[in-house]
């Protein structure tokens, strides 16, 4: 291949798309898969280079041409063998790699060890997308992206304003946000803007907000007029690994949660580790226990476990009782359009989740993180604060930031904060800094020295 080519390790559904869907747009596109089977498919439907093996073996990498590679993209069911494969590419060449992973966890507390360990550009799990994506629906979001900082004590929510959001009718000072919240940036059109106190949002605009798992649920229903401000009881059928991850992401909230579980010592593991939630230990497919645990009532029922004809049964069971909002979790794609004939509408699959951020990634020009969507206009910058910077021993008010530069959050020791303008920076706070291009002289000037790198955003969309 003698122009920049696409590396895909991995032709199970996320594999076979891409490669489907980038071969279509006239790009060379090799894809690396071990098992025969798979591998005989991409070769039969798809104009592709097609290389048998293990992608987390140099010789076949190299076969596959990620010398030459523009995105190397491991997305295999194997966690291990995609980090491995995309450690290996980089060395070989790759210009980029993007790198699949199952559990939310890794992602939300480990991302910046495994990006730098194994050199990973993006890195996504399925979980986590599948969990946002559950939650939007949970609580009618307006919510477009999500990211955490902080191991996941800091988030940053990119969210659609219509013409009924308070940020569109006053000014950024009139609208009273929770403590540890503040918006950072509106997004009109192409344009970032950082905005001043007398600024205001216009409808279509999208505004980014920043702070603490804690309190950004309330700021984002207080801006997002589409948001429920009562959700009521969420059904969620699987307690398994999805399962306990959007069941996690629920309990900041003011949600009653029930969890069906059929295994008895997962429901009690369950139990023991929801104390808030009532924990049902059945088969959620027996309509007589829906009938008897009133999930009728239910305001959105969830079936997550991992068997595709086991959620598509419980989902027309609780849509049969009336349940307002049914979401089903498929694992094969190509069922979706079958589901939907039976009446499902809100049907989803992890690995098209995971297809449509690459895609996006992608297209917006390998920008891995919602603030650079604007090409590189704002950024999130960390760094340990040292005796010599400026900003040490002084207040915010004292420092007196410029328009483009924020001080978004600290961390101190274990307690993380979005500070205003009395709280005063010491020696040794991880500061998370929002910070506009222009004011990139500034950043190094008031807080001297490199990068801390330990953690970056992660990049969760829809």
């Amino acid at each position: 291949m003698s122009e920049k080519c696409f590396v895909v390790m991995g032709a199970g559904e996320v594999g076979f798309h891409l490669a489907k869907s980038l071969s279509r747009q006239g790009h060379d596109v090799a894809v690396i898969e071990l098992d025969p089977v798979k591998k005989e498919r991409i070769e039969d439907e798809l104009d592709v280079l097609v290389v048998g093996g293990n992608g987390a073996h140099p010789q076949v990498l190299e076969a596959a041409g990620v010398s030459n590679c523009e995105l190397f993209m491991a997305v295999s069911s194997s966690d291990e063998a995609n980090l491995a494969a995309a450690n290996i590419a980089k060395f070989l060449g790759a210009d980029r790699t993007v790198v699949r992973v199952g559990i939310a966890e890794e992602v939300i507390t480990d991302r910046r060890l495994l990006e730098d360990v194994f050199l990973v550009d993006l890195l996504l799990s399925t979980q986590l997308l599948t969990t946002i994506r559950v939650l939007n629906e949970i609580r009618g979001h307006n919510t477009v992206a999500v990211e955490y900082l902080a191991w996941g004590k800091i988030q940053l929510s990119k969210i659609h304003l219509d013409e009924d959001s308070p940020l569109v009718h006053k000014p950024l000072k009139e609208v009273s946000l929770p403590k540890d919240c503040l918006v950072v940036a509106f997004f009109s059109g192409d344009e970032l803007i950082v905005p001043a106190g007398d600024d205001q949002a216009s409808p279509g605009d999208d505004a980014l907000l920043l702070g603490t798992t804690e309190v950004i649920g309330e700021a984002e229903l207080m801006v997002s007029s589409g948001q429920k401000e009562n959700p009521g009881t969420v059904v969620i059928g699987g307690g398994g690994a999805t399962g306990r991850s959007v069941a996690r992401a629920l309990v900041p909230f003011d949600i009653r949660v029930k969890i069906i579980e059929k295994e008895r010592a997962r429901a009690q593991e369950l139990a023991a580790t929801f104390p808030g939630f009532e924990i049902i230990h059945g088969d959620m497919t027996d309509l007589s226990l829906l009938q008897a645990e009133r999930v009728a009532q239910a305001e959105t029922f969830v079936a997550l476990s991992g068997n595709d004809e086991r959620n598509l049964m419980a989902s027309l069971m609780a849509q049969e009782l009336g349940v307002d909002q049914v979401l089903a979790l498929v694992h094969r794609t190509e069922t979706t359009k079958l589901w939907k004939r039976l009446g499902l509408q809100q049907v989803f699959s992890p690995r098209q989740l995971a297809y449509e951020r690459i895609q996006e990634y992608i297209n917006s020009g390998y920008s891995s993180n919602i603030v650079s969507l604007q090409k590189g206009a704002a950024q999130v910058v960390e760094r340990r604060l040292a005796e010599a910077s400026p900003a040490a021993g002084v207040t915010l008010a004292e420092m007196k930031p410029p328009r483009g530069l924020i001080v978004g959050a600290v961390k101190r020791g274990d307690r993380v904060f979005v500070p205003h303008g009395n709280d005063r920076l010491e020696v040794g706070d991880q500061v998370y800094l929002f910070v506009h291009e222009d004011e990139l002289d500034t950043v190094r000037l008031l807080f001297p020295g490199r990068d801390t790198r330990e953690q970056t955003p992660v990049t969760t969309l829809r």
